[in-house]
C-alpha cells in the first residue's frame, strides 16, 4: 500500500513539473493590508526586522496553499511546527518554543485564551487575512514581554482605493460547506470593510490505513473505528469589520471588530465545545506631529468565552472531570508608541503598554446539579521599551534596545485549592538586546542579533488545582542569538541561511509526578534549542516558481538529558506554483517531518512517527462579466492518504474541497 502511494505521489509530482508555470506576480486580492495593525511595519525595512528573521505569508500564499485556517497557513514556514494537542487544538511551535512562549496578535492586539495563554489556530479562518508576519528571535522590544519564540501578527484586510466585493462557496467531504462574502469601499476620507464567513462540516476522514490501537491516548481513540473521525464535526462563524478615517498621510483613525463563534467536537476526549466565542474591539490611530515625529496609540478589549461538555454520558471512558466546564475571560489594555526620525544617526522608538487578563471558571460537577464557582484569576502586565536604529554608513546599521517589564498577579480565587487566595509576588525584569546589519555587496546582506527575553507564568500555570498549577514558578528566560545571510544569486534566485541558539533558564514544563498519573508545572533548571533555517526561492522560468525551506532543530532538557517534547529534528517543505496562459493555476506543497519525542499519559518517553505529506490545488479563471471575475477551484489535502499522529492525536487522511469564487 505504501509503495503504491509513493508511486501515485511520484506521478503527481511529474505531472506538476511538466505543467508547472510561472513565478508570476501575485494577483490583486480583494482588500488591502491593514498596515495600521502592524507594530513594526515590515515594508519600512526597519533595522530591528533586518537583524533577525522575519517571514511573511501573503493572501496569495494562503490561497495557493489551500489554507483554510491560520494553523494551515503557517505549516510551510521555516522554523515553525504546527501540531494538534490538548483538546484537539492546533498550536504553533517556533524554534522549539511552545505557543505560550510566542506572542500572537490580530492587527496588533494580543489574543489568547487568558487562562491557558494559547489559542487554537484551527478556529481562526483565513478568509479576511491580508498577511501573517512571523518575527523570530530578538524581536522588537515594542512587542513587550512573552516573546521568547517570537511574534505572530495576523493582519486583516481593509478597503482598497476603489470599491470591491468578493463571494466564495465551497463543498467537501462529509457535508463540508464553506461560504464567505466581503465588501469594502472608500468614501472621501473615510472607508469601510465588512466580511462574514460560515463553515459547517460533519468532520474529517482518517486515513484508510488507520487501525484501532490502544497506544493512542484519549477516551474516544479506543472506540474509533476509522472512516469519519468520531466527534470531529464543527461550525465556524466569523465576522470582521473596520471603519477608518485617513485625512492625511500617516494620520488616521480606525475602529476594528473581529468576531468568531464556533462549535467543535473534541475527538480525543469525547468532549464538545458547545460554545467557543471570541471577539476583540480595537481603536487605533496615528498622527504625524512633525516631519520627524509620529505618534501611534491603541486601546482594545478582547473577550473569550468557551464551554466544554462531556458527551460520554454513559462514562464508558477512562477519565472524567466534569459534565460541563466554562471559562469567561477578558483582556483589556492599550499601548502608546512614538517614532522619532533624526536621520541616519537615530531613528528612536519608545513604547508603553498595559494588559489586564481576567478569567472566571465555572463547572457542573459529575454529580450533576447547577453551575458552581471554580475560581477567578487576574494579572496585570506593564512594559516600557526604548529602541534606536543608527545607520552611520550606507552599508552598516545597528539597533539597540531594552524593555522594563513588570508582572503583577492580582487575584487567585480557587475554592478547590488549599492555598486559595495566595497571590504570588510581583515580578520585574530588564531585557536588553542589539542587532547589526551589514550590506557586504548589492546582493549579499549579513545580520546578527542577541537579546534577553522573558516569559511570565500564565494563569493556569500559577493557579490551576486540576492541571498542576504552581504559584512558586519563576519567569522563563532566554538569551536568543542569531546570525544569518541573505543572498541574491541572480534576478531569479534568492536564498537565506540563519543559525539560531537559545540558552533557556527556568523553562516552564508540565511533568508527570513519579508513581502517579498527576502532572504539575515546574521550572526545569536549564534547556537549550539551536538550529539552522535555510530558504531558497527560484523563478525557474517566467511561468514556474519553486520555494524550498529546511529547518534543523536540536533541543535538550539539561536536567534530564532528553530532547524537548514534540520538537521535530528535521522539517523540509517545498512549494511549487504554475499559471497556464489560458487561466489555469496549479500549486503543490510537500512537507517532511522527522524525529520527535513525546511523553504518553503513563509517563513513557516515545518517538513519534516520521511522515511525508503532499497537498495540491488547481484554480481556473472562468472569465469576466460586468467587472465580476469568476474562478473555480479544487483542493486536496494529504494526497497519499498518509496515516500519522502528532504526539498522540490522530491526524486527518485525504480530504477534498471544491468551490467557486466571484470578485468585483
Amino acid at each position: 500500500m505504501e509503495k503504491k502511494r509513493l508511486k501515485v505521489a511520484a506521478w503527481t509530482w511529474l505531472l506538476v513539473l511538466m505543467l508547472a508555470g510561472p513565478c508570476y506576480a501575485a494577483e490583486d486580492v480583494n482588500g488591502e493590508v491593514f498596515s495600521l495593525g502592524e507594530v513594526i511595519v515590515s515594508g519600512e525595512d526597519q533595522v530591528v526586522n533586518l537583524a533577525t528573521t522575519v517571514n511573511e505569508v501573503t493572501a496569495e500564499d494562503i490561497k495557493q496553499r489551500g489554507a483554510q485556517t491560520v494553523a494551515e497557513a503557517l505549516t510551510l514556514l521555516p522554523g515553525l511546527y504546527v501540531a494538534m494537542g490538548g483538546k484537539d487544538q492546533s498550536f504553533v511551535n517556533i524554534r522549539g518554543f511552545d505557543q505560550s512562549d510566542v506572542k500572537l496578535l490580530i492587527d496588533g492586539v494580543p489574543v489568547y485564551e487568558q487562562y491557558f495563554r494559547t489559542l487554537d489556530l484551527s478556529q481562526i479562518p483565513t478568509d479576511f487575512i491580508a498577511k501573517i508576519t512571523v518575527t523570530k528571535g530578538a524581536s522588537s522590544v515594542l512587542y513587550g514581554p512573552n516573546t521568547l519564540g517570537g511574534v505572530i501578527n495576523i493582519i486583516t484586510k481593509k478597503a482598497g482605493s476603489k470599491p470591491s466585493a468578493s463571494a466564495t462557496a465551497a463543498w467537501g467531504d462529509y457535508n463540508t460547506q464553506e461560504y464567505s462574502v466581503s465588501v469594502g469601499a472608500p468614501i472621501d476620507d473615510f472607508n469601510f470593510w465588512l466580511g462574514y464567513s460560515y463553515r459547517d462540516s460533519d468532520g474529517y476522514r482518517l486515513s484508510d490505513d488507520f487501525e484501532p490501537d490502544a497506544k493512542f491516548y484519549g477516551e474516544n481513540n479506543f472506540l474509533e473505528d476509522g472512516g469519519k473521525r468520531d466527534d470531529s464535526a464543527y461550525i465556524k462563524r466569523t465576522f470582521n469589520t473596520k471603519v477608518g478615517w485617513d485625512p492625511a498621510k500617516n494620520t488616521s483613525l480606525y475602529l476594528t471588530f473581529d468576531y468568531q463563534n464556533n462549535v467543535k467536537g473534541i475527538p480525543d476526549r469525547v468532549w464538545t465545545f458547545t460554545d467557543w466565542e471570541q471577539y476583540n474591539i480595537n481603536l487605533v490611530g496615528q498622527v504625524q506631529i512633525a516631519e520627524w515625529l509620529r505618534l501611534k496609540s491603541r486601546v482594545f478589549y478582547v473577550d473569550h468565552d468557551d464551554t466544554i461538555e462531556d458527551t460520554d454520558l454513559a462514562f464508558t471512558g477512562t477519565r472524567h472531570f466534569f459534565l460541563k466546564s466554562a471559562y469567561d475571560n477578558y483582556s483589556v489594555g492599550g499601548d502608546v508608541q512614538s517614532f522619532m526620525d533624526f536621520g541616519k544617526w537615530s531613528f528612536l522608538k519608545v513604547g508603553l503598554s498595559f494588559v489586564r487578563d481576567n478569567c472566571e471558571q465555572t463547572e457542573v460537577p459529575l454529580s450533576g446539579g447547577g453551575w458552581v464557582d471554580a475560581g477567578e484569576f487576574e494579572s496585570d502586565t506593564y512594559s516600557i521599551g526604548v529602541e534606536d536604529e543608527i545607520r552611520p554608513l550606507d552599508w552598516f546599521a545597528i539597533t539597540v534596545g531594552a524593555s522594563y517589564d513588570y508582572y503583577d498577579p492580582r487575584k487567585a480565587d480557587d475554592p478547590r485549592n488549599p492555598n486559595d487566595g495566595d497571590v504570588p509576588s510581583s515580578i520585574d525584569v530588564f531585557n536588553p538586546q542589539m542587532g547589526v546589519v551589514v550590506d557586504v555587496s548589492e546582493n549579499t546582506q549579513l545580520h546578527g542579533s542577541v537579546g534577553k527575553k522573558t516569559r511570565f507564568p500564565h494563569l493556569q500555570e500559577l493557579y490551576s488545582s486540576v492541571a498542576g498549577g504552581n504559584p512558586d514558578l519563576d519567569p522563563q528566560k532566554t538569551i536568543a542569538y542569531e546570525i544569518g545571510v541573505t543572498q541574491v544569486f541572480s534576478d531569479n534566485i534568492t536564498g537565506t541561511l540563519a543559525y539560531f541558539y537559545n540558552d533557556i533558564e527556568d523553562l516552564i514544563e508540565r511533568i508527570t509526578i513519579p508513581g502517579t498519573r498527576d502532572r504539575i508545572y515546574v521550572n526545569i533548571g536549564e534547556a537549550r534549542t539551536q538550529g539552522v533555517e535555510a530558504t531558497l526561492g527560484v523563478d525557474i522560468t517566467d511561468n514556474f516558481w519553486a520555494g524550498f525551506n529546511y529547518t534543523y532543530l536540536s533541543t535538550k532538557n539539561k536536567d534530564t538529558g532528553n530532547e524537548l517534547e514534540a520538537r521535530p529534528r528535521h522539517r523540509a517543505n517545498i512549494d511549487l506554483r504554475y499559471r497556464f496562459p489560458f487561466g489555469l493555476t496549479t500549486a503543490m506543497q510537500a512537507s517532511y517531518t522527522q524525529r520527535q519525542y513525546y511523553e504518553d499519559f503513563d509517563g513513557n518517553w516515545k518517538r513519534g512517527p516520521d511522515y511525508f505529506l503532499l497537498n495540491a490545488r488547481a484554480e481556473q479563471i472562468l472569465g469576466s462579466l460586468y467587472n465580476v471575475q469568476g474562478r473555480v477551484f479544487i483542493e486536496v489535502q494529504n494526497i497519499t492518504d498518509k496515516f500519522y499522529h502528532e504526539s498522540e492525536h490522530l491526524a486527518p487522511g485525504r480530504n477534498f474541497l471544491a468551490g467557486l469564487n466571484f470578485t468585483y
